[in-house]
């Protein structure tokens, strides 16, 4: 029976990695607040990367002190900007920009063409729900994921791309560049043919689009919006297929279920 490559260690010692994953990860959040939630998965991978090496005190205390440097860390920063500026006005101009969405020029988000068309009245209300969802899906994951904080990481990746009001390919390429991490799973994605087609024909249609939409004149803002909807989708579907992946193996790993290297059941014949 082949069950692929192995669940991560975490008994593997990673030093004093913890400590500089708390200072980069401060230094991006600042640049974008959403990865803030990144904070819960180098938590919990903190606490279980040396399981049996140390007493659970130990552990706890690297925990804190993990998110003692973060917040630390992201002070200090702040506190640095305000004094390059010499104002709090950079807090507008980027944390507030993110989270109002004043700038609707087009790109690769849901946000733009909504709150375009949106009446005024109900702006705070559907901005409020956008910028939940960022959010919203963070402990039911870490619940779920509580034992692979790594591929909770990716997960959330995923989560913050689609919904960040101000997305851009660099986020997707991010993420789609840790997919091989867990390559053991694709064989139990059901949808990953579709999906592959999907990103593909939107990344390719989207330049097009664009060009006749805002040089040529022969396209409006539907032709683009669709694009973008599709290739959003897309990435959602790559979502839940990778999610229901891990769930499906985990399930075979834990009740001895035997498969194939495609994924598919080990079939018993009587002779």
């Amino acid at each position: 029976m082949k069950k692929g490559p192995a669940k991560s260690n975490p008994e593997i010692e990673n030093g004093g990695n913890w400590f500089l994953a708390s200072i980069i990860l401060a230094m991006l959040s600042c640049h974008s607040f959403y990865h803030v939630t990144l904070l819960i998965p180098l938590a919990m991978y903190v606490y279980q990367i040396d399981d049996n090496k140390k007493d659970r005190t130990w552990k706890v205390l690297k925990v804190l002190g993990t998110i003692a440097t973060f917040v630390a860390v992201t002070i200090q920063l702040i506190f640095t900007f305000r004094s390059v500026t010499g104002s709090w006005h950079f807090l507008w101009c980027t944390y507030g920009c993110i989270l109002s969405v004043p700038d609707l020029t087009p790109n690769i988000g849901l946000f733009w063409y909504f709150f375009t068309e949106i009446f005024e009245h109900f702006r705070v209300f559907f901005l409020c729900t956008f910028q939940l969802n960022v959010f919203v899906y963070t402990t039911p994951l870490a619940v779920r994921l509580r034992k692979e904080p790594m591929f909770f990481l990716l997960i959330h990746l995923i989560i913050i791309t689609i919904f960040k009001s101000y997305p851009c390919i660099g986020d997707v390429a991010f993420y789609v560049a840790l997919l091989p991490i867990w390559s053991h799973l694709f064989h139990f994605m059901r949808q990953r043919f579709i999906v592959c087609c999907v990103l593909a024909s939107c990344t390719l249609l989207a330049p097009t689009l664009w060009h006749l939409w805002i040089y040529s004149g022969s396209a409006n803002a539907n032709f683009y919006f669709a694009i973008t909807l599709a290739f959003n989708t897309g990435q959602v579907f790559l979502l839940t297929d990778i999610l229901s992946a891990y769930i499906k193996r985990e399930y075979y790993l834990e009740n001895g279920v035997k498969y194939n290297e495609d994924g598919t059941l080990v079939l018993m014949r009587l002779q």
